[in-house]
């Protein structure tokens, strides 16, 4: 989920990863097979691929099961395919809501999307580009305020040790393609949101790692342009109904440009 701070959402989605890894583990792998899919199945040449392989260890995905969905989307196993679709819809207080699926089956995910949008909650599905509009694409990086640190000790490798955070945000700044930084604490740690541009995803990202960084997430994320403000009632609405597509194995990624008044 993504409004305007994508890092309140991961550690939303972080609390369902616990509650119900099974289900999370569908949705990733579904990641990785379309990822193979569309740029094959080694992660060093295809970055999107890695990136939903880093994913996947960030939340324990065994190994057997990532090796499955490479598997499946280089197409050496001879399950279905997966087919990514996106669908537009309005939520409470006319919020822009873009819904990502990845499925085998289109009509299924259509189906469900549309009940959860307009029977369980009380939105409404969106004709194609009626919503989109609003929404850029950007690069999305998630780190810690923190770099590598070698082990003066021969034999051990070292650790992240914590760091200004003020200066951390001045040198990431400094990189071409950089668009805008956030800067939040959450749960005594804090974590910086680098937005980038979508083309600079993957050199940002592999000088962000060279600096001894630790990353907590990256992707191609939908950035809204503007942002809508939703009273205390709507934002509550909202979050019922991002709670309904979380719970779908449908769903693999929900866009909103809300931000609670």
């Amino acid at each position: 989920m993504s409004g305007h701070s994508k890092w309140a959402n991961i550690r939303r989605a972080k609390a369902v990863t616990d509650a119900k890894k099974a289900k999370i583990f569908t949705k990733l792998a579904h990641n990785i097979i379309l990822a193979a899919q569309q740029g094959g199945g080694d992660p060093d040449i295809n970055f999107t691929l890695r990136l939903a392989i880093n994913r996947a260890k960030a939340v324990n995905m065994p190994s057997d099961n990532i090796e499955r969905a490479i598997k499946r989307g280089t197409g050496e196993s001879k399950d279905a395919q997966i087919i990514s679709v996106t669908y537009e819809a309005l939520g409470p207080g006319k919020t822009a809501v873009l819904i990502d699926c990845q499925s085998d089956n289109t009509n299924r995910a259509l189906a469900e999307v549309r009940r959860i949008v307009e029977i369980l909650s009380t939105g409404k599905l969106a004709p194609s580009g009626s919503v989109s509009w609003q929404f850029e694409e950007r690069g999305l990086i998630v780190l810690y305020a923190q770099k590598f640190v070698p082990s003066a000790k021969f034999g051990k490798e070292g650790d992240y040790e914590n760091i200004d955070a003020g200066d951390a945000v001045l040198e990431l700044m400094e990189m071409p393609g950089v668009i805008d930084i956030h800067e939040e604490t959450a749960d005594g740690q804090t974590l910086i949101e680098v937005i980038t541009v979508r083309e600079s995803l993957k050199a940002i990202h592999t000088e962000i790692l060279q600096k001894g960084y630790k990353i907590e997430s990256a992707e191609l994320a939908k950035i809204a342009k503007e942002e809508v403000k939703l009273d205390d009632a709507q934002w509550e609405e909202l979050q019922q109904l991002l709670d309904k597509l979380d719970d779908s194995d449908e769903v693999t990624s929900v866009w909103h440009n809300a931000d609670h008044v």
